[in-house]
């Protein structure tokens, strides 16, 4: 027989509308009834139909989550921020992974209007302006993260990409370093990636540095094409002394390539990474990079379209939160490093031998 809200409502004592709210509104709930309701729940089997529920009030307490790749963890990162603030507000998490593909973006766009979800995230500014355009026509909330975008109408939690991107050049020049390379992401890639490289164009300009292009390189984010891209900078007549990388991934793949060719990194040429991963901190040398508020802007991205959601808040909300570089042992002062240098070494039985 199958138990419904009238009987936990009657086991209880309490009316019917008071165990929907426990369900639906639990914080508007006295904690004491919430437990009874909850416990008469468990001792009767009463299993919630969430979709019916939502139905009936036109939601289904769910949102849509929209990553760009399950391959890098500071998205997960970011992710598992959404996840406990949804939890916190009686929420569910459906889960897209684009692979950076705007069409796959779009197709996870329309799957999650059919499954009726009250809101969606896109972890970085969505790929398509169809995507926008699609969800502002059918008035369903949508907060995007990691990116400052220009529409005033559009709720976002992100941080500044050209900015920190630049202090990350300027820091390098700072040190001496005037040779310059930088390993940015796919020519065709993220408005972040391009922002980023902007970042880097702009500071060298403002130091009167020649803009080289052929010191910048687009690849993929793995570490293979940091490895492939930091090769290719080494086989110049003129080697960079420092190198900017688009992401941590790349950079530890940079800094294979370096120990490879016989060179030591921050002592011969310096690398830089983006996103400060965990293992940022335990790799050799300690990678310097920028540290970003990942955990936070999941958080709070997920907080703000719930309020949305929920009509809490009317406005469009724009937040743009701190970032940092972190000086570790990847980076120093530039030694203009020769070829030869790197070859002595693997002679001698040094690094890369």
């Amino acid at each position: 027989m199958t138990v419904t809200i009238s009987d936990i409502a009657r086991s209880v004592g309490v009316s019917s509308a008071t165990v929907s709210r426990v369900l639906n509104s639990p914080q508007i709930v006295k904690e004491e009834t919430r437990i009874k309701v909850l416990r008469a729940m468990e001792e009767h089997g009463y299993i919630y139909n969430a979709l019916a529920g939502g139905l009936t009030r036109n939601k289904t307490a769910t949102i849509g989550l929209i990553i760009p790749t399950i391959t890098n963890p500071i998205f997960a990162i970011s992710t598992k921020g959404t996840q406990n603030v949804a939890k916190e507000r009686g929420y569910s998490i459906l889960l897209g992974s684009t692979e950076y593909s705007y069409d796959v973006e779009f197709d996870f766009v329309s799957l999650f209007y059919e499954k009726r979800v009250d809101g969606i995230i896109f972890m970085g500014a969505p790929g398509h302006i169809k995507s926008m355009e699609f969800l502002k026509k059918w008035k369903i909330p949508f907060v995007v993260t990691w990116e400052v975008l220009q529409e005033k109408d559009v709720n976002f939690v992100a941080f500044d990409n050209m900015q920190i991107a630049r202090q990350v050049t300027d820091y390098l020049i700072s040190l001496g370093h005037r040779r310059i390379a930088m390993i940015a992401g796919p020519p065709t890639g993220t408005t972040r990636a391009y922002q980023r490289l902007e970042g880097y164009r702009h500071a060298l300009a403002a130091h009167d540095l020649p803009h080289n292009e052929s010191l910048i390189v687009h690849k993929n984010y793995t570490v293979e094409d940091g490895k492939e891209a930091m090769s290719r900078l080494l086989r110049k007549k003129e080697i960079p002394t420092a190198v900017f990388c688009g992401n941590d991934i790349l950079a530890f793949g940079a800094m294979a390539a370096v120990k490879e060719a016989g060179y030591i990194v921050g002592t011969d040429i310096s690398v830089v990474g983006f996103d400060d991963l965990d293992i940022s901190r335990v790799s050799d040398p300690q990678l310097t990079t920028v540290h970003i508020p990942a955990y936070r802007m999941g958080k709070m991205s997920g907080d703000l379209l719930i309020s949305l959601i929920e009509e809490e808040v009317q406005q469009p909300q724009q937040y743009i939160l701190d970032s940092s570089l972190v000086i570790r042992k990847s980076v120093g002062n530039p030694s203009l490093p020769r070829r030869e240098a790197g070859e002595a070494r693997i002679m001698e039985g040094g690094p890369g031998a």
